[in-house]
């Protein structure tokens, strides 16, 4: 590989940790940083353009009051120029809260991003993509290690450690 080459890998790859960071975090502006501003996502549930994805899966996620966590696996990047097609394998863990009936659930999916990424003004980011389920289980409640309770608190913006870590400059 040209040291071209692994710079695009290396980019394509900080996107997808991007978009899992947004989305895990519920920070919409983090989000949209994964996908240029024309880009289309089609992940069932939603379809349309890639920043509007990250509003409507946002506020989704707010209103569920759950935790997500999106784990990239294997990611196969073929470079055609400015433009990449990618294939990412996620496992994704979803905690979703019924307040009114007083439960939550625990949906497990696998599945892969079917990307094209474009680079435009130096920058590779998504510009369509198709989500796929290749396998998905729902748990029923259970109980929670009560030793969870000590570790520091996770969410959003004002919550979640993260944001004071990466604010810090050296």
């Amino acid at each position: 590989m040209t040291l071209e080459e692994i710079s695009a890998h290396l980019e394509i790859r900080q996107a997808l940790a991007t978009y899992s960071r947004g989305v895990d975090r519920w920070d919409v502006d983090l989000l949209k940083q994964a996908y240029h501003a024309e880009s289309m996502d089609n992940h069932t549930m939603f379809n349309g353009p890639g920043w509007e994805f990250a509003e409507f899966i946002t506020d989704f996620c707010r209103k569920t009051g759950g935790v997500s966590q999106h784990h990239i696996t294997n990611i196969y990047i073929e470079l055609h120029g400015d433009s990449a097609n990618v294939e990412t394998y996620y496992i994704a863990y979803h905690q979703l809260n019924d307040e009114e009936a007083g439960t939550s659930k625990l949906l497990n999916t696998g599945g892969r991003y079917l990307d094209r990424f474009e680079k435009r003004n130096r920058q590779w980011k998504i510009a369509q993509r198709i989500c796929t389920i290749d396998w998905s289980r729902e748990n029923l409640p259970g109980q929670s290690w009560d030793g969870a309770q000590a570790f520091p608190a996770i969410g959003p913006r004002g919550v979640d450690p993260m944001y004071p870590l990466f604010e810090q400059t050296v």
